[in-house]
């Protein structure tokens, strides 16, 4: 309880009035500052790991503007490679997460690439490319170009950015975040016409290896979350296991021939775009929605 007062009447008052401003000014991510972020992720990852205790996570969550007052930071796992169950939503002439993407991708009025995965050089990824960086769209984004840190895209270089993305295995989380703003030096006046496609691998993504601790929180649950896609095994599989030690939630348990996939699953598909046999498909849970925009609570962001 006092630690829930501090923060909201000394903590979050004093970063919307004087600390924000300040960061954004002298400190936000540029092409010279961009190493000492990528230094700084590892240790970053060891505080967002208390963002789900019950004493220390309201702090954590504020000091990251996950929660507070006016915050809407969130983010959307969408399945994106090959892990859905294509048949099944061909024969039923249904639009994919990744039709979603590119349709976003196209009425969108700006588009840029960050040129690096700051996840990925933090973490010095070895598994995936480090200069495949995340898709943000949106006006706001020229603030990314001139500071050094992305370049300005075509919708047609988009397209295949997602395509690669989808065939790299890489899992997509739609995402708009109130911390991004601070660090990306984003304008109050600019800083929600814009959101990101981040393209995240499990062994680099502070999203993907932290989710586990995240969700111990009813709040982070709510803000990051599925938007209602689960793995499920099938007939095929041969029980080796490697979609046990993959699972970013470690919901997934050997069951005699087969697997069993808790409620915890996120709908990330990194066990079945993994799995040796392709035994593991991604079914939908929920009717999936017209736009992305249709996924953002308390915040809408303007691309056009």
């Amino acid at each position: 309880m006092i630690l829930e007062m501090i923060n909201k009447h000394i903590v979050e008052p004093y970063n919307k009035r004087f600390f924000d401003p300040f960061y954004k000014k002298f400190f936000s991510v540029t092409k010279d500052t961009w190493k000492y972020y990528a230094m700084f992720q590892p240790t970053s990852e060891k505080i967002l790991r208390n963002s789900g205790h019950p004493i220390w996570g309201p702090l954590v969550r504020r000091l990251y503007r996950l929660e507070g007052e006016n915050y809407a930071t969130q983010g959307h796992i969408l399945p994106i490679n090959r892990s859905l169950d294509k048949s099944d939503r061909i024969s039923k002439s249904m639009v994919t997460p990744v039709d979603l993407v590119k349709k976003a991708v196209k009425e969108s009025s700006y588009r840029i690439i960050l040129d690096r995965c700051l996840c990925r050089d933090g973490f010095e990824c070895k598994d995936y490319p480090r200069d495949f960086g995340c898709l943000m769209l949106g006006q706001a984004c020229k603030r990314m170009v001139e500071t050094g840190i992305a370049r300005s895209i075509t919708v047609e270089e988009a397209l295949g950015f997602v395509d690669k993305a989808s065939d790299l295995g890489l899992v997509s989380i739609l995402g708009w975040a109130e911390f991004e703003a601070v660090a990306k030096g984003i304008s109050d006046e600019e800083h929600t016409n814009y959101f990101e496609i981040c393209f995240c691998c499990p062994c680099c993504c502070l999203g993907l290896r932290n989710y586990k601790h995240m969700h111990k929180s009813e709040h982070m649950r709510n803000i990051f979350r599925t938007i209602g896609w689960r793995a499920q095994g099938s007939d095929a599989c041969i029980s080796c296991g490697k979609c046990v030690g993959l699972c970013p939630m470690e919901c997934i348990s050997l069951d005699g021939d087969g697997i069993l996939v808790g409620n915890e699953c996120v709908g990330c598909g990194v066990c079945s775009v993994n799995c040796p046999e392709d035994a593991i498909v991604m079914k939908e849970l929920v009717p999936i929605k017209d736009d992305l925009l249709d996924y953002f609570w308390g915040v809408r962001p303007n691309i056009t």
